[in-house]
C-alpha cells in the first residue's frame, strides 16, 4: 500500500509540474486585466512548478482601499479554493486506479466528502503572498504549495481507510 501511495505521490508531483511549466502564459490568459508589472510582481513570489496561486483583484470604490483588499483577498481564496478542489480530486482518483473493485466501491462514494473535508483542511494552510494597488485596483496574491494539497488529501484517505478497516473489523467480530 505504501509502495502503491508513494507512486502515485511521485506521478501526481511530476504531472503537477509538467502541466504547470507555462505559469505566464497561463497567467496572462486567467487574467488579461492584470497589469504587467502585477505579472512580474507575482511571477517573482510564486514558483508555479511547486505551488497552487491565484490572484484576485477587486477595484477601489468609495469605500476605500482597504474593502477593497478584503473583497480581492475573498477573490482571491474562492479561485483558489476551486484550483485546490481539482488537485484533491486528482490526487484521489489517481489514488483509486490501483484498487481492487470491492476497494473501490468502499471508497468512491466517500470521495466527494473527502475531497471537500481535505478542501477545507488546505485552505487553512493558504498564504497571502503579496498585495498591490494600482490607480484604480487592489491585487491580492494568495498560494499554497502543491506538496501540502498532495500531503492532506494522503492522510485524510489513509485516516478513512484505517476508520474502514476497523470499523468493518469490528462487524466481522460480531458475526
Amino acid at each position: 500500500m505504501k509502495r502503491i501511495l508513494s507512486c502515485l505521490f511521485v506521478s501526481t508531483v511530476l504531472l503537477t509540474g509538467c502541466s504547470s511549466s507555462s505559469f505566464r502564459s497561463a497567467l496572462d490568459s486567467l487574467n488579461p486585466s492584470i497589469p504587467e508589472a502585477i505579472n512580474q510582481a507575482v511571477s517573482s513570489r510564486v514558483n508555479a512548478e511547486n505551488e497552487l496561486y491565484t490572484v484576485g483583484s477587486a477595484s477601489i470604490g468609495q469605500t476605500g482601499s482597504i474593502i477593497a483588499q478584503s473583497k480581492a483577498n475573498k477573490i482571491a481564496s474562492e479561485a483558489l479554493r476551486t484550483k485546490i478542489k481539482a488537485a484533491v480530486e486528482t490526487n484521489f482518483k489517481s489514488y483509486t486506479l490501483n484498487m481492487d473493485s470491492y476497494s473501490k466501491n468502499l471508497v468512491l462514494p466517500a470521495i466527494p466528502e473527502l475531497t471537500s473535508y481535505t478542501t477545507d483542511l488546505v485552505i487553512k494552510q493558504v498564504k497571502q503572498k503579496g498585495a498591490w494597488e494600482d490607480s484604480n485596483k487592489v491585487y491580492s496574491l494568495l498560494s499554497v504549495p502543491t506538496s501540502e494539497v498532495t500531503s492532506t488529501s494522503q492522510k485524510v484517505l489513509k485516516s478513512f481507510l484505517i476508520n474502514t478497516s476497523k470499523k468493518l473489523e469490528d462487524l466481522s467480530r460480531g458475526i
